[in-house]
């Protein structure tokens, strides 16, 4: 049964930001929400009493970050969907710091598709993919151990969907030998 907390309601940016998902760092010292509206990832420390501290904002490096993982040593993936541009999507690898400000990595490496959307990172933070609604495909890049991102195909297309299908979410098994996509 969840109880709310008294006095954890926070804003985000604006009235109107789009927000695509919210989700606590591995610690749960921070909780992290993209607004695709405004481009903007919002960070909020989280003291020992389970409450919000105040946001901190950070812009994103590309238009319109939607979802994000956490990796190993505080990293942080985001899609960057660009507006659905054609062709345009990207990730961008960022370190969380404990603060709420993030530093960024890796700026908006292209997947070469369209409207990236989850990131999943598998359990040895080694390698991240990302879920291209747009291109019925999904993109994976190496991570090293920076945070620094490499894509795996030069296509972007490391997997595909069925035709006509738009990968929406996804998942690794437990011992990080598939990947499921939501089509």
């Amino acid at each position: 049964k969840l109880i709310p907390i008294p006095g954890s309601t926070r804003a985000l940016s604006a009235s109107a930001t789009g927000p695509a998902q919210v989700q606590f760092s591995p610690d749960g010292d921070l909780l992290v929400v993209t607004e695709k509206s405004t481009s903007l990832i919002d960070v909020f420390p989280v003291g020992p009493n389970g409450l919000p501290g105040t946001r901190v904002t950070t812009a994103s490096h590309g238009l319109t970050p939607f979802g994000f993982a956490f990796g190993k040593r505080n990293q942080l993936f985001v899609a960057e969907a660009f507006g659905v541009a054609p062709n345009a999507s990207a990730i961008s690898s960022y370190v969380a710091h404990d603060n709420g400000s993030l530093t960024l990595v890796t700026g908006s490496a292209p997947t070469h598709q369209s409207a990236a959307c989850w990131v999943v990172v598998n359990n040895g933070g080694r390698l991240t993919y990302a879920t291209d609604t747009g291109s019925a495909s999904i993109t994976g890049f190496r991570i090293d151990s920076g945070g620094d991102l490499t894509i795996l195909n030069a296509s972007g297309r490391t997997g595909v969907t069925p035709p006509g299908s738009s990968p929406i979410d996804e998942a690794l098994s437990n011992d990080g030998r598939f990947l499921y996509a939501l089509t």
